[in-house]
């Protein structure tokens, strides 16, 4: 016997008793009530196959023991519950569906049993079938969270994101929790595919929205951005990258190259130094991420960038004992410049094989930036890390 049979085992013994229990006890207050009441001999019939590994004939026991004994139903909503952890979700689909087919069923038990089979069907990944189910539950007093939840969950996952955002309006009345971030990913999803289709004015629509559903929408003005630069109009880009650091400085690895594009597209890169400058002066906490932008790019070359990358390097103690280490006595200002150069490239090599992200929600990295994590599915938590990974290359 496998150990997840023993502990599905052990649970409907549990269950087992306890119904044997709770039916002596209620037996006590009913005067009409048989003085032997025990456990429904099926149950032994059904531990029997589920002992042998023949968990299908155990099903259909417990699928005819409740088409007879109303006081089974709590035990095969537990059964079918523990099948589908386990995975066996075609089984957990039978025994819930079996519950849901009862004539005698309370209503209660009835939503309930439609709320059992939404999740089984979703655990297999039959969004459609539970999609019909879950919009049912979504009118239902007491499921309409969950339900609308679980919807939005199957329209993330089909990127069926207008349906998502009709839902997310409704999840907000029902919750009153915000949703203006997300709904704005939602339109940028739009607009991202818009653009891959060549519907730029499709993309504008949905990135004015995005902006309407929230004014701090980083990835909205990123895709803005990029759009005035592919237009040819780069003093509007740059307007919007600086926006864009204002937002979350963390961004400047991403920002930064692509501003130093703009002003090299308009033979100004003199313009960009000075705004590197200004947003020093403005901005002193920028000047880490200017470093990281610098030395992974390796195209930046203006005194700002290069004092931006000394600090750095003199405030990490590793780099600054590998800097006394390659600088020998007597150096002068050629050699020590050669020697910080040493280093930003060797950086740039780690930076290249490190991860470049990470999900402030749980952890997950990696080096390609995903505005929804791909293991906790948290929208907007994937930030670039804007430091080396020194045990990357250690291990």
């Amino acid at each position: 016997m496998t150990p997840d049979s023993l502990v599905l085992l052990l649970l409907l013994f549990a269950a087992a008793g306890a119904g044997w229990f709770f039916a002596r006890l209620t037996a006590r207050h009913q005067a009409a009530a048989l003085p032997s009441a025990g456990v429904n001999p099926d149950y032994f019939e059904g531990l029997d196959f589920l002992l042998n590994e023949e968990p299908d004939k155990a099903i259909e026991v417990f699928r005819r023991m409740a088409d007879v004994d109303p006081e089974t139903v709590e035990t095969h909503f537990l059964l079918g519950n523990l099948f589908r952890r386990r995975g066996e979700v075609d089984r957990a689909i039978l025994i819930h569906q079996n519950i849901y087919e009862r004539e005698d069923l309370a209503r209660s038990q009835r939503n309930r049993a439609l709320k059992a089979l939404a999740d089984d069907y979703l655990k297999a990944g039959l969004f459609d079938r539970a999609e019909d189910m879950f919009r049912r539950l979504s009118g239902t007093p007491g499921y309409e969270q969950v339900a609308l939840e679980q919807l939005v969950r199957i329209y993330e996952q089909e990127s069926e994101w207008e349906k998502a955002i009709a839902v997310m309006d409704q999840l907000v009345s029902v919750s009153e929790q915000g949703g203006g971030p997300v709904v704005a990913h939602y339109y940028c999803e739009i607009a991202e595919k818009a653009l891959a289709d060549g519907d730029v004015e499709k993309a504008r629509e949905c990135l004015h929205r995005a902006r309407n559903a929230d004014r701090g929408s980083l990835r909205g003005t990123l895709i803005r951005a990029r759009l005035a630069d592919e237009d040819g109009d780069r003093k509007l880009a740059v307007r919007l990258y600086r926006h864009a650091l204002e937002q979350d400085p963390a961004f400047a690895a991403i920002v930064l190259p692509a501003m130093r594009k703009c002003y090299q597209a308009m033979g100004d890169l003199q313009g960009f130094a000075d705004l590197l400058g200004s947003l020093v002066e403005a901005q002193p906490r920028v000047k880490p991420g200017i470093a990281y932008a610098a030395i992974v790019d390796g195209g930046f070359d203006d005194p700002v960038t290069t004092a931006c990358i000394n600090e750095f390097i003199s405030q990490n103690p590793l780099l600054t004992d590998l800097l006394e280490i390659m600088r020998p006595p007597d150096t002068d200002a050629g050699t020590e410049v050669d020697s910080v150069r040493r280093i930003t490239q060797a950086l740039r090599r780690l930076a290249q094989r490190s991860p470049t992200y990470r999900c402030h929600t749980c952890g997950f990295s990696g080096q390609m930036l995903f505005w929804q994590c791909p293991t906790c599915k948290s929208w907007g938590s994937s930030r670039p890390l804007a430091r080396f990974q020194f045990d990357a290359s250690i291990s």
